[in-house]
């Protein structure tokens, strides 16, 4: 089965450049493609590294194996992270608020000052 570069490396779980430089180096034999890239033999592929597992359900093995005393303290890491941005939302519109404001009146004093002539005469 031939595979390109990026196929390679998500066979055996390693970056597209290390795929490139073990080929460079010749730990890796690889056929040059036409447009750029490479195409790999499985065979010599897995020669090199061992597969990986393409299994979807990794995240959820790694999770089984999280410990109550983790959870727990991930569970209260959450809470104080959404106190924590709670307050912030709080903060943020308290300025918000401060900052219509005083553009109110900015506004409103622009608006209510009295040109040149009008003070010099009283106006």
């Amino acid at each position: 089965m031939e595979l390109s570069a990026s196929q390679a490396a998500k066979r055996v779980g390693k970056s597209v450049p290390t795929i490139t430089r073990a080929i460079k180096k010749g730990k890796l034999s690889a056929v040059p493609r036409d447009g750029g890239g490479w195409i790999i033999e499985a065979s010599e592929l897995f020669r090199v590294w061992p597969a990986v597992s393409l299994d979807s359900d990794v995240t959820t093995k790694m999770l089984d194996q999280v410990t109550p005393t983790e959870t727990s303290a991930l569970e209260r890491e959450v809470e104080l992270l959404r106190e924590m941005l709670e307050e912030t939302r709080a903060d943020r519109d308290s300025w918000k608020d401060q900052a219509q404001k005083i553009t109110a009146l900015i506004e409103d004093q622009s608006i209510r000052k009295k040109g040149f002539w009008a003070r010099l005469v009283g106006g």
